[in-house]
């Protein structure tokens, strides 16, 4: 999870609040109906492209493991990788509950939420989870 704290802005409060729902939100072009990344530009035709939540299942496309030395110490190991989303996109992640010495490639995932922060500041960020 990140050690960073994460604060929202105009682009990306819809997503986060859709995420304080427990939803994973992708773009959906209404004329095309072409499934797009969160982090598409909505505002360049707003009546154009409209948020949809997602399945929140997918599969490992690409994997790798952190090396992070913490606080006490000891070096932690922590699997990062692409999932490619059953409607289409690609999400960067993490993978916190994953054996880092597992090859995780083809892997099915589903999202998952952490709370970080306090109060009105939390924001609930998305990761994945082995199925």
């Amino acid at each position: 999870m990140p050690v960073f704290p994460i604060e929202r802005d105009s682009a990306s409060a819809e997503f986060l609040d859709g995420t304080k729902r427990g939803e994973f939100l992708l773009v959906r072009d209404t004329e095309t109906g072409e499934i797009l990344s969160p982090q598409f530009d909505v505002s360049v035709q707003p009546d154009r492209y409209t948020r949809v939540p997602a399945a929140g299942t997918g599969t490992v496309v690409s994997w790798s493991v952190v090396h992070q030395r913490g606080l006490d110490g000891a070096v932690h190991r922590l699997p990062v990788g692409i999932v490619e989303l059953d409607e289409g996109p690609w999400w960067w992640t993490s993978f916190p509950g994953a054996d880092p010495a597992a090859d995780l490639f083809g892997a099915r995932v589903k999202v998952a939420f952490e709370v970080l922060g306090e109060a009105e500041a939390a924001e609930a960020i998305p990761f994945f989870e082995l199925v």
